[in-house]
């Protein structure tokens, strides 16, 4: 029962660390494209991400809608 509880553990926790290099990579490569995000995208402040900015509000927004498109608001 202990090999299995310390076996999940440490699956739970790879996963975190997987989940977590790769955010930080796609920001790294979303700054890197072209053209360069304004501003640019903090690694460590996810404040000024998502819907609050405009390259990755973009990317999350349905296909159904234009991001571009202000009627919507």
């Amino acid at each position: 029962m202990m090999v299995l509880l310390k076996l999940r553990k440490g699956a739970e926790g790879a996963r975190g660390d997987d989940a977590n290099s790769l955010k930080a990579a796609v920001v790294n490569w979303l700054n890197e494209a072209s053209p360069r995000p304004t501003p640019s995208l903090n690694t460590t402040d996810k404040s000024e991400r998502g819907f609050y900015h405009d390259v990755t509000g973009q990317l999350l927004c349905p296909v159904d809608y234009d991001w571009l498109d202000v009627s919507y608001v």
